[in-house]
Order: structure tokens, then sequence, then C-alpha cells
């Protein structure tokens, strides 16, 4: 007879030296060999998490270098579609830009008539402008009133703007004049003192006439030659004039609604309201 072990070649008994048979399951699981270089390489693709008797600090490098960075999200213009939970994008104003009206042929006709009178032409947003001195105000409105390639024959509005820092021209007449033939539209100002009277327009235009009358009320200015000169707002004895840049945004004339309106104190009987809401009922 002879010996079993003696059957197995000399490489067996280094590897398995108890005796033991590797089954089919062991094979499976045990890692394929590979040469010494292959297991010199270092892994650059997979990261290797750490395991209970490795440092964290050896996984570091491996999973850094498998991470690549998100780029920048590119900024949303104005005209894009917002996505869900992005904020649509504001548009920026730009800067009012007024310039001097220039090859204007109506323009130019003004200035060649009115020469110094005539201290400023400018357009503004699509909005021609007229500044006159005050002693050409009124004559200037004729003009615009009866020449035939200006024939601005409505008067579609007139406020005043106060300036307290200007002296002397604490006040701007603003004048909005629109043409039916033409369908074209002018602004005039006029600047004025604190105090001073300004000329009507309402003989020229007769939809001027309730306009200087809210100015009146609201600013102060009178205007000299108005047919009918008082408040159209506010009661006639109301303390000075609201749109003033120095009157007082939280005022109230506790004097004047004192001296004008009675309070009485009304005694009802409750039980009527009982009855009022049972028969509703």
């Amino acid at each position: 007879m002879t010996d079993e072990t003696n059957d197995k070649p000399p490489g067996d008994e280094a590897e398995n030296p108890q005796g033991k048979e590797v089954g089919k399951d062991e094979e499976r699981t045990s890692p394929p060999k590979t040469s010494g270089s292959e297991q010199e390489r270092p892994s650059e693709s997979l990261s290797v998490e750490p395991g209970p008797s490795e440092p964290d600090s050896k996984a570091q490098p491996a999973v850094a270098s498998s991470e690549k960075p998100t780029p920048p999200k590119a900024a949303p213009t104005a005209g894009s579609k917002p996505t869900a939970g992005e904020k649509p994008a504001v548009a920026k104003k730009g800067p009012v830009i007024t310039s001097d009206i220039a090859g204007d042929f109506l323009i130019d006709r003004i200035r060649e008539r009115f020469g110094d009178a005539i201290t400023e032409a400018v357009a503004t947003l699509g909005q021609q402008i007229v500044r006159v001195k005050k002693e050409s105000y009124v004559e200037l409105c004729h003009f615009l009133r009866d020449d035939e390639e200006a024939a601005f024959d409505m008067c579609t509005d007139l406020t005043a703007i106060h300036w307290p820092d200007k002296k002397g021209e604490e006040f701007d007449i603003v004048l909005f004049l629109y043409s039916l033939p033409k369908n074209r539209r002018l602004r005039v100002k006029v600047a004025i003192a604190d105090g001073e009277a300004c000329s009507t327009v309402a003989t020229i235009w007769a939809g001027a006439n309730w306009m200087e009358r809210e100015v009146f009320d609201m600013f102060g200015v009178r205007f000299e030659g108005h047919p009918d000169l008082r408040r159209i707002l506010l009661p006639p004895d109301w303390p000075g004039h609201p749109l003033r840049k120095e009157y007082p945004i939280g005022y109230q004339d506790n004097e004047w609604t004192d001296k004008h309106i009675q309070y009485r104190e009304i005694d009802y009987d409750t039980s009527l309201i009982d009855v009022k809401y049972a028969e509703r009922r």
C-alpha cells in the first residue's frame, strides 16, 4: 500500500497544510490571483472603503479623485423662462436720457419765433418739453393753439411742481397739450416764484379753468385773470395747501373739524338690534 499523502503534489501541502478540501463555494468567493505588478498598482477608478483595521485617512485620496466638481450654473437672462424653484430675472432699468431737440420743424419754428424766451427744448422718454419765460407764457400758448402747424386745440392737464430749494423759482407750472389734427403732444413749463401769480390760460383752453383751480387749492398758486379762482377740492377756509413740500404728511386739523362738525351722542336701544337679527333668522 502506498501513503495517500505521498500521492499529492508537493505544492498542495504548503497551500493546504491541514489536508482540508476546498469546496466549490470557497473557490467562487476566493479572489483571483494577480501578478505582483497588478497588486502593487493603485486603483484609480474604484474607491476603497476603510476596513475596521484601516484608518479613514487612507481612503480620502481615492474618494476625492473619483468625484468631479459640478460646473457653476449660468445666470438666467431677462428673456428666458425661469425653471421650477427659480426666481425670474429682473431687467435693470437704465438711466433716463434727456436730450436737446434738434431737427424738429415745429420746435425750430417756436425757437425762431420766440428767440431767447425759450430757455429749453428737450425730449425725455418720447415726450417733448418746452420751457418758456413767464413774460412770454401766454403768447406762446396763443401761438400753439392758433398756428396751423401746431394746432394744439386741447389742454389735457395742468399741474405744478414745488421746488422749495430753488430761490425765486419755487414752482413749475406744467401745461400738457394735445393736437387732434396733428396727433401730437407737447409739454410747456414756466417757472414762478413763491407768492407770485401766474397768468391764466383758461381764456385760451376752457378746460384749464378747473385745473388751475386745483393747483390753487393744492399748491396755493394764484392765476391772474382767472374767471372764478376758488378752491375746488377742500373747504374755502381750510388752512394751508396739502401738496406743498412743507405741508406735514400726517396733519389733522382738529380745530377745523371741531369748528364745522357737530358731534352728537346717540342713545339707542340694543333690544331693537336683537329684534332685527331675530327677524332675519
